[in-house]
């Protein structure tokens, strides 16, 4: 299985998805998509950088696969993921499942250092004076409250 990430995943995606079918070969990708370039705005909000030119306008990607020739299914709730894995895996031959998934999802490191605290705090306070206080809500709804309620 390959799992790649909306970042840049799709440029090296188009050619494997021709190779796959082309030599029918059973391999199952997973690709995460959330719209964005989010290692790299991850990066930037640990340096305490707004980001910016991250947004991605990606295509269906499951419907690409599709169009190729690949099994393929796009996931938008959770509880439709395991039913879309266990087809993707059941199929013989190459299948493609896409995730979405909520760009402002974070992916914590296994230790945060005080510097990309420090860097998170001024990206923090950057974004409201910009007037970007609805993205920073919205991390904080995606990160926080939901953990919370669940």
């Amino acid at each position: 299985m390959v799992s790649l990430s909306g970042d840049g995943g799709l440029t090296m995606l188009l050619g494997e998805l021709f190779t796959l079918r082309q030599n029918r070969l059973p391999a199952k990708i997973v690709v995460f998509n959330n719209g964005s370039l989010n290692f790299v705005e991850l990066e930037m909000k640990a340096a305490g950088i707004v980001n910016y030119a991250t947004e991605l306008d990606n295509p269906q990607l499951a419907e690409v696969a599709a169009a190729i020739g690949l099994w393929a299914r796009r996931v938008e709730r959770p509880g439709d993921l395991e039913d879309a894995l266990k087809s993707a895996f059941a199929h013989e031959g190459p299948a493609l499942v896409e995730v979405m998934t909520a760009r402002q999802e974070l992916s914590v490191p296994p230790a945060i250092t005080v510097e990309q605290a420090k860097g998170f705090t001024l990206y923090a306070i950057r974004t409201i004076l910009s007037g970007r206080g609805e993205e920073l809500l919205d991390l904080v709804t995606t990160n926080v409250a939901r953990r919370i309620l669940h």
